[in-house]
């Protein structure tokens, strides 16, 4: 099961996958004036993805254009469809370990996707206490997933090292392509192990706040019109990553003050 991969190899219970967008280099296309043009100032198309614990493509959606953010991106995406109307077939909430709490099966992302039951993204601003930190950390620590395969999906085919100088429809085509390799790489070399994860946690984590999507949604999207379930149901997960059974101490250490 998914969830149990994500809660051994990177401490997250009830997980099902990392959601993330990628923008993909194109040559511009004819007559496409900004539709492709993206916050970095290029010319790209998007791969939405969303990645299991041991980096393979599980949900990929490709041919976004490239001006629009993470978020918008995956409001119009099949997936994200399915998901905000509850049409995906997750498992019934789960007891988390140790606690009376059930918790919901859910995606991780970053602060440019929507709080949502089923959508685990890190709490807002600076002045977070120490239970929302660890949450933070927490999280990006098993975000980190979707942002190591979309980096060896770059390195590994070299083709994404330059603009994709083909068609839109045939630019698509090869992102697809790319992902099943990645997949089919992955699962001739085998399931990462613990110590695998653990070498990762050396790597800078990414940025919470370096999606484009984060400044749109946070303007139109305030704490008091985001699902009181949701919200409940994140506030028991941090409360659970400070408890004797859900704690990863070098982490706390790291970040509490």
């Amino acid at each position: 099961m998914k969830s149990e991969r994500f809660a051994t190899l990177w401490n997250f219970p009830c997980c099902v996958g990392a959601l993330d967008g990628k923008h993909v280099r194109i040559q511009c296309p004819s007559h496409a004036g900004s539709l492709f043009f993206n916050y970095k100032h290029f010319h790209s198309i998007q791969l939405q993805a969303v990645v299991d614990a041991d980096l393979m493509f599980i949900v990929i959606d490709v041919g976004e254009y490239g001006r629009n953010s993470d978020g918008a991106a995956f409001k119009t995406s099949d997936f994200g469809k399915a998901l905000m109307n509850k049409e995906l077939d997750l498992p019934n909430p789960s007891l988390i370990l140790g606690t009376d709490e059930e918790m919901p099966y859910h995606f991780v992302a970053d602060e440019a996707y929507p709080l949502n039951l089923n959508i685990m993204r890190p709490f807002d601003g600076r002045n977070l206490n120490n239970t929302r930190r660890v949450f933070n950390q927490r999280l990006s620590r098993a975000r980190k997933v979707v942002e190591c395969a979309f980096g060896i999906l770059s390195r590994k085919w070299e083709i994404f090292q330059r603009p994709l100088r083909v068609q839109v429809d045939n630019a698509e085509t090869i992102v697809k392509a790319a992902c099943a390799l990645h997949n089919f790489v992955r699962a001739r070399d085998g399931e990462m192990r613990p110590e695998t994860s653990t070498e990762m946690d050396t790597m800078e984590a990414p940025s919470l706040r370096q999606s484009a999507g984060l400044v749109n949604w946070e303007k139109n999207n305030t704490p008091g019109r985001r699902p009181v379930d949701a919200i409940k149901a994140r506030n028991a997960l941090a409360e659970f990553f400070m408890l004797e059974g859900g704690r990863l101490q070098w982490i706390n250490d790291l970040v509490c003050v």
